[in-house]
C-alpha cells in the first residue's frame, strides 16, 4: 500500500447524477486497493449524506475503505454544540425578511435561509444540528461566516467562503503528504488556494474545454478560464483522451505535467442478456448540448423502414418535457420512450442492438465505453474528443458527421436490418475492455500520482523572461532558420537541463499552431542560446503567422515574443515573406499563383466560323 493520502474534490454527491460523479466514485473505488487513505471531499450542505453514501454502497460503487468528508459536517463536529433554545429562538425575525427551512430525510429542520422581501436576495443562512441547534452562520449581507460553540458564542470566523473551505481541506491532511484532485471546475479555486506545501495539486478535465464550434482556437468555456490561466500552479493536469491533451499542450504550452487517463470500462457478468434486435438506447443527460432531438427526428425516418424499431432514452435533466412534446408531434409514442434515470447501466446497454450518442461535444463519452464493453456497438456523432478517439468507424462502431440527421437514420436502419454487421461490430466493441480495463487504468493513475508527487517537490516559476533573435533567414530548400538567446532573470543550474524550447508559428485569424524543436546551450548561468529551423513550409497556409518561442520547464510554460537584435531578415519568394513590424518578426503567406485554365469559350468563338462552314459542307 502507498503511504500517500488521496482525496478527490467535488462540489457534491447525489443519487441522481451524471458521468462525472460516477466516474469519480468508480476511480476512488478502484484506487482504494493501492492507497490506504482515500476519500471524496464535498462542499455542499446536504443533511442526508448518510443516505447518499448508503445508496452507492448498495449498488456496489462505494466500498468501506472510501471516506467521505463534507465541509459542514466537519464544522458541525468542531462546534460541539449543546442545546441553547428552540428553533424559533435561533432565527432572527423581522417584517422585512422571509425565511425558508430545509428539512432532512427524517423531517428535522437543518437549514434556515433568510431573504430580503424587497429584492429576494439571501441575507443569512443558519445551519442546524439534528436537534435544531445552530453551529454555523453564513451572513452574506456583511460577508461574515461564523462557527459557533455550545453557547452560541463565536469559535472562529472567516471573511470569505473560500476561507473556511480552505481551512476545512487543510485540516483533513495536516502534516501529511496528500494528493488533492479537483474533479470539477467549482473546486479549482479551492485547490489553487491551498498553501500547505504537502499538498500535491492535480486537476481533471471531464468535459471539452472549448465553446462552440468546439474546434482548436475556439473560446474557452468560462468555467475553465481559471484552470487554464493557472496551469503553472498544478502538479498534474489530466485529460481523458490523448487528442485533448495534445490540443491543450499545443495551445497553452507543452508542460511535463499534462497526462491522459480515460474512464474504466464495465466488467459485465458472464450471464449477459440477449440483445433485442429492434431496440436502441441512449443513456444521456437531458440537456441541449446532447442534441437528443436529433435522435428523435432521425427515428421518424427509421420507423418507416423498420416498423418494430424502438428507442429508449434513459437519463435526467431539464429538457424532458421538450422531448415528450417532440415525440408527440412526430407521432412516435409507440416507438420512442423517455425512461428516466437508471442505475442498472450494464443491463440497459446489454438489452439493446446498439446505442446512440448525438452530442455536440464530449471529452470522453463514458456511455460509449460502457456500451461497447457489453458488446453493444455505438452510433455516434464524430465530435471532439472522445468519440473519434474511442470508435474506429465500421470496425467497432459507426461515426456520423455531426448534425447529419439523415446519416444518423441511415446508420440505424443499417444496423437494425443487418444482423451480421451488428454482430461483427459487437465482437470488436468488446475489445474496449482491454484498452480501458480496470488494472490498466489503476496502473496509469499510479504513474500519474507518482509523477505529480515528484513534481510537487520541484515546482518552478520563472520571472522576467526575455528573448531576442540574432538571425532569421528563409531558404527555399531548408526552410526558416533562426538563432537567438533567451535571458532569465534568475534560474538555478539544476533546472538547466529541464528547459525545452520550441519555435512556434501561430496563425492569427483562424488559430493554428505549428512547432519546431530548438537546440539549446548555456552561454552563462542565466542566458541560453538557441538555434533551429522549420522545414515543413507546406503547412503554412494563407494568412499571417506570428513567430514565438515556447519555453517550458516542468510545470512552467510561457510563450515569449522575441525581439530582433542586429538581425537582418533574409529570403523572399512569391508565396511567403518574412516580415518585420518594429522589432518583431512574422511570416506572411500568400495564395500560391495558379496557372490560367484554358478559356473554352474563347476557343469556340475563335473557330466558330470554321465549325459552321464544316457543318454546311457536310450537309448539316
Amino acid at each position: 500500500m502507498n503511504d500517500c493520502a488521496v482525496y478527490f474534490m467535488l462540489h457534491s454527491i447525489e443519487k441522481v447524477r451524471g458521468g462525472l460523479t460516477r466516474a469519480a466514485i468508480q476511480r476512488a473505488n478502484k484506487l482504494s486497493r493501492l492507497y490506504d487513505d482515500i476519500g471524496l471531499i464535498t462542499f455542499d450542505f446536504n443533511p442526508d449524506y448518510d443516505q447518499v453514501i448508503k445508496h452507492y454502497k448498495d449498488i456496489r460503487l462505494w466500498n468501506d475503505k472510501i471516506k467521505h468528508y463534507n465541509v459542514y459536517e466537519f464544522l458541525m463536529n468542531q462546534s460541539e454544540i449543546e442545546k441553547t433554545g428552540e428553533l424559533t429562538q435561533t432565527v432572527f425575525q423581522d417584517d422585512s425578511i422571509y425565511q425558508r427551512v430545509l428539512f432532512d430525510f427524517e423531517g428535522r429542520p437543518r437549514k434556515v435561509t433568510q431573504f430580503d422581501k424587497k429584492n429576494g436576495k439571501v441575507i443569512k443562512e443558519l445551519l442546524l444540528t439534528k436537534d435544531g441547534r445552530r453551529f454555523f452562520e453564513r451572513c452574506f449581507l456583511y460577508g461574515r461566516y461564523t462557527l459557533l460553540d455550545q453557547n452560541g458564542s463565536e469559535i472562529k470566523s472567516f471573511k470569505t467562503v473560500k476561507g473556511y473551505r480552505r481551512h476545512f481541506v487543510e485540516s483533513i491532511f495536516k502534516n501529511r503528504e496528500t494528493i488533492l484532485l479537483s474533479d470539477s471546475r467549482f473546486t479549482d479555486r479551492i485547490l489553487m488556494g491551498i498553501e500547505d506545501t504537502k499538498a500535491v495539486k492535480v486537476a481533471v478535465l471531464h468535459s471539452n474545454h472549448l465553446q462552440s464550434p468546439y474546434q482548436y482556437g475556439s473560446p474557452l468555456v468560462k468555467r475553465n478560464e481559471l484552470l487554464f490561466n493557472r496551469l503553472n500552479q498544478l502538479d498534474a493536469v489530466v485529460t481523458l483522451t490523448d487528442s485533448q491533451a495534445e490540443d491543450i499542450a499545443s495551445r497553452f504550452g507543452r508542460r511535463s505535467t499534462i497526462h491522459t487517463a480515460g474512464h474504466p470500462a464495465l466488467m459485465p457478468s458472464k450471464n449477459t442478456e440477449e440483445h433485442d434486435p429492434y431496440t436502441a438506447v441512449m443513456l444521456v443527460r437531458y440537456e441541449g448540448i446532447k442534441q437528443i432531438p436529433h435522435a428523435i427526428k432521425a427515428f421518424k425516418r427509421v420507423v418507416k423502414k423498420v416498423a418494430k424499431a424502438k428507442l429508449e432514452i434513459w437519463g435526467f435533466g431539464r429538457e424532458e418535457d421538450r422531448y415528450r412534446r417532440l415525440i408527440s408531434r412526430l407521432r412516435l409514442e409507440n416507438h420512442v420512450f423517455i425512461k428516466g434515470f437508471t442505475y442498472d447501466v450494464d443491463t440497459t446497454f446489454q438489452r439493446a442492438a446498439f446505442s446512440l450518442m448525438t452530442s455536440k461535444s464530449e471529452a470522453f463519452g463514458m456511455s460509449i465505453v460502457e456500451s461497447m464493453s457489453v458488446g453493444t456497438p455505438v452510433i455516434c456523432y464524430a465530435c471532439k474528443y472522445g468519440p473519434t478517439d474511442i470508435i474506429t468507424h465500421e470496425k467497432n462502431g459507426l461515426l456520423i458527421d455531426p448534425g447529419d440527421i439523415k446519416g444518423l437514420a441511415d446508420a440505424m436502419i443499417d444496423l437494425f436490418l443487418n444482423k451480421e454487421k451488428r454482430s461483427a461490430l459487437s465482437r470488436e466493441a468488446k475489445k474496449i475492455t482491454k484498452r480501458f480495463g480496470n488494472k490498466k487504468l489503476e496502473e496509469r493513475w499510479k504513474v500519474i500520482f507518482e509523477e505529480a508527487r515528484k513534481q510537487s517537490k520541484q515546482r518552478i516559476y520563472l520571472e522576467g523572461l526575455r528573448a531576442e533573435m540574432t538571425n532569421v533567414v528563409f531558404d527555399e530548400e531548408t526552410g526558416i532558420k533562426v538563432e537567438g538567446r533567451v535571458h532569465f532573470k534568475e534560474i538555478e543550474p539544476l533546472f538547466h537541463d529541464k528547459i525545452i524550447l520550441f519555435l512556434q508559428f501561430r496563425r492569427r485569424k483562424e488559430m493554428e499552431d505549428l512547432y519546431a524543436p530548438l537546440s539549446v546551450s548555456w552561454e552563462n548561468p542565466n542566458t541560453l542560446i538557441f538555434k533551429g529551423k522549420f522545414s515543413d513550409l507546406q503547412k503554412l497556409f494563407k494568412g499571417c503567422w506570428d513567430i514565438n518561442l515556447s519555453v517550458s520547464c516542468l510545470n512552467f510554460h510561457q510563450f515569449v515574443k522575441p525581439t530582433l537584435i542586429n538581425a537582418k531578415i533574409g529570403g523572399r519568394n512569391t508565396d511567403l515573406k518574412l516580415c518585420r513590424k518594429r522589432q518583431r518578426v512574422f511570416v506572411k503567406v500568400y495564395q500560391p499563383k495558379k496557372k490560367k485554365p484554358l478559356n473554352i469559350y474563347f476557343f469556340l468563338e475563335k473557330y466558330k466560323a470554321k465549325i459552321r462552314d464544316g457543318v454546311r459542307r457536310l450537309g448539316g
